[in-house]
């Protein structure tokens, strides 16, 4: 099955990081941290109205000022998914401007502040008519096991992380969907009409069992039919894809029940494999995941394909032992993440 969502992941194994994914036949697109977004378009970043960062340690977010400027003088209002505190520090980089020029432009920033442990979430607007600054504010409950966004075709969710400061990874999900079988329609005499997004409405709702249609025929006939049993001649259920990316944390127990939930089946796992095993003290001490923690996490939460960033310059000239560690953990596909505009496809 062709899967409806593509990334591109342009630093390499040692760049400060930035995730695209874009829709395919849409022009929209999501960024997964502002590290360096050199290696992006004017016009890729311009496609960007969600932006989901992991924290805003300077690697994961000094690319902000570029998309900012990116963004000057279009009429968008962008939505900035974080951790605690992200939008003070938001208001922090837009307050380092001047803005007196800018009062008739229709720029705007949601920065949402999921708080996984008080299960809250706090939205603030900062838009461009009052010189970005926060002119809305509100807080209101959340569970943290809800989807952060849905729109239909896909949803994301996002899981706490422990880096001693909050940090969140994050997953999209294709959501169900079904294709027709034109085949069975003809085998069966119907006449295609509203019946089949009814029919279609139904089963993926997990309705179908309590709910009967009546569907015209070619002959003129009416059919009476439940619409479980239809549904399972007429409709083929499409695989979901998901796509899954995890950086800062410490190589804990607690950052890997949470990573393992999240990540679960995955068929694209992008995921900060800073050290070897050997070096699990420097882990500790820094706060990152080590090979061993993450090809053992990958291979117990059934991850597909699995591509390794984030690795520390201690291995610059030697990168490929960090791929063998991870290849003797995680027995799926590990896919080297390449500096380039370099897509990764199904």
């Amino acid at each position: 099955m062709r899967m409806l969502l593509r990334t591109e992941f342009p630093n390499g194994p040692f760049g400060d990081p930035s995730l695209y994914i874009w829709q395919i036949d849409t022009p929209r697109a999501l960024l997964f941290d502002a590290g360096d977004l050199s290696r992006f378009t004017t016009r890729q970043l311009l496609k960007v109205d969600h932006l989901f960062i992991s924290h805003c340690h300077i690697d994961h977010f000094f690319g902000f000022d570029l998309f900012l400027r990116l963004h000057i003088g279009s009429e968008k209002n962008i939505t900035v998914f974080g951790p605690p505190g992200t939008s003070e520090h938001v208001a922090g980089k837009l307050h380092g401007y001047t803005w007196n020029l800018i009062h008739d432009q229709n720029l705007s920033f949601d920065v949402i502040d999921l708080d996984h442990l008080n299960k809250s979430r706090l939205t603030t607007r900062f838009h461009a008519k009052a010189g970005f600054e926060a002119t809305e504010s509100r807080q209101e409950g959340w569970n943290a096991g809800d989807p952060i966004f849905d729109n239909g075709f896909y949803r994301i969710r996002s899981a706490l992380l422990d880096h001693r400061t909050a940090c969140l990874a994050y997953a999209v999900e294709e959501r169900p969907s079904v294709k027709v079988r034109k085949s069975m329609i003809d085998v069966l005499g119907l006449q295609t009409g509203p019946w089949l997004e009814v029919l279609k409405t139904a089963y993926l709702s997990g309705e179908s069992g309590e709910t009967v249609l009546r569907v015209p025929k070619r002959n003129g006939e009416t059919w009476t039919v439940g619409a479980n049993h239809l549904a399972t001649q007429v409709l083929e259920p499409r695989q979901r894809h998901k796509i899954a990316y995890a950086t800062d944390g410490a190589a804990s127990r607690p950052n890997r029940e949470s990573l393992l939930q999240l990540v679960e089946s995955a068929d694209l796992f992008f995921c900060e494999t800073c050290f070897l095993s050997g070096d699990s003290d420097l882990a500790r001490k820094t706060q990152h995941f080590t090979a061993d923690f993450v090809g053992e996490l990958a291979r117990d939460a059934r991850v597909k394909r699995l591509a390794p960033f984030h690795f520390s310059k201690r291995y610059l000239r030697t990168p490929e032992v960090i791929l063998k560690e991870l290849s003797t953990r995680f027995p799926g596909e590990i896919v080297p993440v390449v500096q380039g505009p370099t897509q990764m496809r199904f």
